[in-house]
């Protein structure tokens, strides 16, 4: 009965929308914790996170806001919610005691394993070990200790059964009467303690449920996913560009309208509702980039992050801009997406303000050509259709592939993005994204905590300003040689061939050198002796 699970634009692509920060690292983890919170079904009064000592969390702990994330899912707030970042001062309101603990996690070998152990107000306590894969998607490996991998894209009921009293007439009851079943099954621990699991779309009636089985522990997990897996989803409908391409031709119809057919079969939603969610994520998008310029906001700083926005748009107005108009706008407008605004939404895409990034790309573009609304949308879809592939092929993320997963991936989605709003062939995208990828491939993820976003943000502005660059290759002849999808898979392979030093641990490349390791010092010495509420919600992105 299961449902064919394949990457979708809302929920992998362009998503999450969230709070300032990262998406594998803040949104991610923030989401794990509030899945515990549902496991445990009640407010914790004891709140204990587990890093794993090897781990991507454990290096750049406190950098990217994870503990304030974790702590604000355990308590059942979300990534979008400004509430995140008041973590600590609300737990220590309500009496909440929280510590975080850096140990072995043997139930998973991801690099963004965490653990989450919350004891509730009656005594009760949740197991959940997850990790974050990267864009703020999730998965869980084991719930009070049963194997169990859940996503957050249903609704999932639990049926704790350790002593095996479930009778089969109840859970076929359960199945009969459950709405949109979408997955039905059980796991056990050693010869006899099993976990019956539901997945539904709807939110099920746990009273009845506990009504029916009154000496049962039955728990409710929420959805964290805005997209809800349906058992009536369609296949995958493309997973290369060489695919995505012949479908166009087949159908005679436009790149980017195939690319909404994929959203429908993905969501179940109708051609109207996909194209309505992307215009909103658009605009909050276009708020990321803008607020800052546009708002009477504040852009927090600390001794170790500052406000890039003001001294760009200084300098791009004065005689003594070297770049050409349209590229000193890509700057700011990625200056912008990435200014970490408390109440500004960010949208991720793959990256944390990923959106904002490839956002600023195609933003500058249309300006300086005088493209529509409607153009704009169209590079959007095709940007997301990049994504999709990127992520059916491969692990976008720092922490898997290197820096390749994020600013490389968020460049060939733009590029390919500029060449749809251009007119540009199919072919042309598909250059575009295969071109901009090729000059990625390799790159480390190495953040210095407390090195001002170094050097995160050289590699993103660059992936952000060169998104022309090759949209002009592309648009001009430039043949990329290699498919997108191939291109693909050997950032997978490269990446995954980088030692954990270079894959967002803060250990090694640019982290090793003295001046990194006095910033990282620096960083921790001031991270020891400030209150969380006193820093900025993120210090390096």
């Amino acid at each position: 009965m299961t449902t064919e699970l394949y990457p979708d634009f809302f929920n992998d692509v362009f998503g999450p929308v969230m709070q300032p920060g990262s998406s594998s690292h803040t949104a991610g983890p923030c989401r794990l914790g509030f899945l515990a919170n549902s496991l445990l079904g009640e407010q914790p009064r004891k709140v204990q996170v587990v890093l794993d000592v090897e781990g991507s969390f454990a290096g750049t702990f406190g950098v990217m806001g994870e503990d304030k994330a974790m702590l604000a899912g355990a308590m059942g707030i979300l990534p979008d919610d400004v509430r995140i970042f008041d973590a600590c001062g609300i737990a220590q309101q309500a009496g909440i005691d929280y510590n975080f603990e850096f140990a072995e996690i043997r139930e998973s070998t991801h690099p963004n394993a965490v653990k989450f152990v919350l004891t509730g107000e009656s005594g009760k306590v949740s197991k959940l070990v997850g990790d974050s894969t990267g864009g703020g998607m999730v998965r869980t490996k084991s719930l009070n200790e049963y194997p169990l991998e859940v996503k957050g894209d249903t609704y999932v009921v639990l049926i704790f059964d350790p002593e095996r009293v479930v009778s089969r007439a109840q859970l076929e009851w359960l199945r009969a009467d459950l709405p949109a079943l979408v997955d039905a099954g059980a796991v056990q621990v050693g010869e006899k303690e099993k976990l019956h699991f539901f997945k539904v779309v709807d939110p099920p009636d746990t009273d009845l449920i506990r009504a029916i089985m009154p000496q049962i522990q039955v728990e409710v997990l929420k959805p964290v996913l805005p997209v809800i897996s349906r058992p009536e989803r369609k296949p995958q409908l493309f997973a290369t560009m060489t695919r995505w391409r012949e479908i166009a031709t087949e159908q005679r119809l436009a790149l980017w309208e195939v690319a909404i057919q994929y959203e429908m079969n993905a969501s179940g939603w109708t051609r109207e509702e996909v194209i309505a969610y992307m215009r909103r994520l658009e605009r909050k998008m276009f708020r990321q980039t803008h607020a800052v310029y546009e708002e009477d906001v504040v852009v927090p700083k600390s001794p170790f992050k500052l406000d890039r926005t003001a001294d760009w748009a200084t300098y791009m107005d004065s005689p003594a801009r070297l770049t050409d108009p349209m590229t000193a706008n890509t700057v700011k407008w990625a200056y912008g997406a990435g200014a970490g605004v408390p109440g500004v939404e960010t949208v991720a895409g793959p990256m944390g303000s990923g959106g904002g990034y490839i956002h600023a790309a195609l933003w500058a573009v249309k300006e300086a050509r005088g493209f529509s609304d409607d153009d704009l949308i169209r590079g959007l879809f095709i940007a997301a259709g990049i994504g999709a592939l990127a992520f059916t092929r491969t692990s976008p993320t720092g922490e898997c592939i290197g820096c390749t997963g994020e600013c490389g991936i968020c460049g060939a989605m733009a590029a390919a993005g500029i060449v749809e709003m251009a007119g540009g062939t199919p072919e042309q995208v598909e250059n575009a994204a295969s071109l901009s990828l090729q000059s990625a491939v390799g790159l480390p993820c190495d953040p210095i905590p407390g090195g001002f976003g170094q050097p995160c943000r050289s590699r993103v502005i660059a992936a952000t300003c060169m998104a022309s660059v090759f949209a002009d290759l592309a648009l001009s002849g430039h043949d990329a040689v290699l498919p997108l999808h191939e291109v693909i898979d050997v950032a997978d392979a490269v990446g995954r061939q980088l030692p954990p030093e270079l894959r967002c641990t803060s250990r090694g490349g640019a982290c090793a050198t003295p001046t990194a390791r006095k910033q990282a010092s620096a960083y921790q010495a001031w991270f020891e002796q400030t209150q969380a509420e006193e820093r900025p919600p993120v210090n390096l992105i």
